[in-house]
This record gives structure tokens, C-alpha cells and sequence, in this order.
């Protein structure tokens, strides 16, 4: 036989030879894997209406449990005082939204036609300056109307009859059933999760142990989830700290530059920044417009309004590339990547609300896999 002819078998040979055990093995243990991920994420987006208002209910319970627990050492029954705490809380949100009210009610009704009178003012500046981006315009306009000529139906051949399909009328009930039904929904919702948290605070520990007890026979892997429930208490609690830090200090910088500005009702529009920053990206986006929108409302002049907006916009630059990944990324122990990666998965699964959740969520993640060593590659990979 040749040296050709024996490579050749040698190569057939060990290409019908089987893989061996340990790489079949990790390639089926990968895909069951993937295939678990993508079954989780699939439910975690079904059951949205679930999971959400859930998440929520930890949020606020986290966030009102050290005030219950002072209540506690004053030696108040911790049903009185998560009575007192959740009843407070409601007041004093329900207080901010009727302080709020008719300011902003006023404002979204007149937020329509001061955006007209903005656009319409943006454009007589664009068409008063003759510039490159004019000529473009222009162009552009030429060539729309050549397309609407050329795609005008030609006229029928005799004998045909033409056929029209006409869209349905607009209904005014429809439109106000549909807006009622999401108000309707909306209010659900907020009565979901106030009971929820109040029943969440009034277990106290009482699903710590529960879950604590199933974790298994042995006292180790019991002390191992008490511990790991804590971590993510503290990083929570933590990131909570920092989040409201953050809204307190855009909301009093914002109402500094609003008010050395001349604006009407600085406070409010200060209250609205700091509120609405909550909401990753989206949140300061809507406070920049309604402040650009109030301030040509009042100002009348886009140069003032300009300076209004660029203020405004560099506070929220700075709170979204400066302040906020320092302060969350420290309370959390994450890396900035890892901070904006969760806030684009959660905000695509959920929405706003999984945008809200993002950062917390992602910080009970990294607890969990800091104290299992299997998941440690991923806390490393969440960690600074």
C-alpha cells in the first residue's frame, strides 16, 4: 500500500471515529442552556403583567422597610406601622400629583398649539437663511411632487368601473373607550401593586424562611440563601439610596437654572426633572421637551428658549454619562457596559417599566452569582 493510500485511511478513519464523551456532553449541556435562556425570557415576557407589578412591590416595600423598621424598635406592632408607613406614603404621593395637577393640566393643554407655534417659528428661520441644506430642501420638495404626479392613477379604459375603497369613518366613542379602558387598566394596575406591597411588608420575614427552608436539609445551604437574600437587600437598598440622591440633586439643579432664567413655576418643572429622571433616558428626553415647549412659551424667543434647552440638556448629560454610572455603578459594584446593556434587554422586554427595574434587577443578578460558583464568571463579568 502506498503513503498516499494509508493517509488516506488513517484520514477516514478518524473522521468515523466517534467524539468523545466530554465534548458531546458540553455541547448538549450548552444547547439545553440556550434553549432554558430563551424558554425564561419567553415567560418573563407572557407573563409581563405578572412579573412587573411583582417587581414593582419588592421595589417600593424595599424602599419603605427601613421605615417600618424605626417604628419597630419604638416599639410599634409592625402591622400598625406598615399601616402608618403605606398609608403616608400614598398621602404624600397623592398630595404631589394634586399640587401638580393643575399646573400640568394647564400646561398639556396648552402644550399643542406652543409646539405649533414652535415648529412654525423653526421653520420661517430655516427658510429665511439660504443655505446647502435649503438647496437639499428644495430639491427634495421637487422631487416629492414629480413622484405624486407620476403616481396619479391613469384615467380607467371605457367600460371599466373604477373601484374605491374607502376607509371607515372616524369615531369619537372609539377613540374615548379606548383612552378609557387604558385608564381603567392604568388604575388597576397602581391598586395591584399598592395591595401587594402592603402585603409584601406586612410578611415581614416570614418568606425569608420559607424560602430559606427550601433551599435544602443542610444549615449550610440555608446560611448560603440568608446570605445571599441580604446581599441583595443591601444592593438594592443601596441602589435606592443613590437613585434618590441623583433626582435630588437634577431636580434642585435644574430649578436653579430654571429660576436664574426668569422661569414661571420653576419648582414644578425642577419636581417633573427630578421625577422623570427615574426613567433612564426616556424620562429626561420628555422633561428636555416640556421645559423647551414652556420656555418658548413664555420667553417668545428662540434665542432665550435655546439657552433654556442647552442648560437643561447639559444637566442631563451630565446626569446620564457623569453622575448616575458612578453612583449606581458604585452601589451596585457594576460597570457602566454592564448598566446599559440590562437597561436596553429589560427596556425591550417590558418597556418603560423594564427600563425602571433594569438596574435593580441586574443587581440582585449579580448578588445571586457573586455567592454560586458555577455563576461567578458572570458576576465578574457584571462586576467594575
Amino acid at each position: 500500500m502506498s503513503l498516499a493510500e494509508r493517509d488516506t485511511h488513517a484520514r477516514a478513519r478518524r473522521e468515523s471515529s466517534p467524539a468523545p464523551a466530554g465534548f458531546a456532553i458540553d455541547v448538549r449541556s450548552t444547547s439545553l442552556s440556550i434553549l432554558a435562556a430563551s424558554a425564561a425570557v419567553a415567560l418573563l415576557w407572557w407573563a409581563s403583567a405578572v412579573f412587573v407589578p411583582l417587581l414593582l412591590s419588592l421595589l417600593i416595600s424595599h424602599a419603605l422597610e427601613p421605615a417600618v423598621a424605626l417604628l419597630e424598635r419604638r416599639r410599634i406592632p409592625r402591622g400598625l406601622g406598615v399601616f402608618v408607613v403605606v398609608i403616608c406614603a400614598t398621602a404624600a404621593v397623592g398630595y404631589g400629583v394634586y399640587a401638580l395637577g393643575e399646573p400640568a393640566s394647564t400646561f398639556i393643554d396648552q402644550m399643542p398649539a406652543q409646539a405649533q407655534k414652535l415648529r412654525m417659528e423653526l421653520e420661517r428661520r430655516a427658510r429665511d437663511g439660504s443655505s446647502a441644506l435649503d438647496r437639499v430642501q428644495q430639491a427634495a420638495n421637487e422631487l416629492e411632487r414629480a413622484a405624486t404626479t407620476a403616481a396619479k392613477p391613469a384615467p380607467a379604459p371605457s367600460g371599466v368601473q373604477r373601484v374605491r375603497i374607502e376607509e371607515p369613518p372616524f369615531r369619537l366613542g372609539d377613540l374615548a373607550w379606548r383612552g378609557s379602558r387604558g385608564l381603567i387598566e392604568f388604575f388597576a394596575e397602581i391598586a395591584v401593586v399598592f395591595f401587594l406591597t402592603y402585603y409584601l411588608m406586612l410578611a415581614g420575614n416570614f418568606y425569608r424562611r420559607k424560602i430559606a427552608g427550601m433551599a435544602g436539609p443542610t444549615l449550610s445551604r440555608k446560611r448560603l440563601v440568608l446570605r445571599i437574600m441580604d446581599d441583595v437587600d443591601r444592593q438594592i437598598r443601596r441602589y435606592l439610596l443613590a437613585r434618590a440622591m441623583i433626582s435630588l440633586i437634577v431636580a434642585v439643579a435644574t430649578g436653579a437654572a430654571l429660576a436664574a432664567f426668569g422661569m414661571k413655576q420653576f419648582a414644578m418643572w425642577a419636581v417633573i426633572a427630578g421625577v422623570l429622571n427615574v426613567i433612564p433616558y426616556v424620562g429626561p428626553i420628555a422633561a428636555i421637551v416640556g421645559i423647551t415647549i414652556a420656555a418658548f412659551a413664555q420667553f417668545d424667543n428662540l434665542t432665550q428658549t435655546g439657552l433654556v434647552a442647552g442648560v437643561v440638556s447639559l444637566i442631563a448629560f451630565l446626569e446620564g454619562n457623569v453622575l448616575t454610572p458612578k453612583l449606581t455603578g458604585h452601589a451596585g459594584s457594576m460597570n457602566a457596559a454592564a448598566i446599559f446593556t440590562g437597561i436596553l434587554f429589560w427596556g425591550w422586554l417590558w418597556g418603560v417599566w423594564g427600563m425602571l427595574l433594569a438596574v435593580p434587577l441586574m443587581t440582585a443578578i449579580k448578588a445571586v452569582c457573586t455567592h454560586i460558583e458555577t455563576l461567578n464568571p458572570i458576576a465578574a463579568l457584571l462586576s467594575e
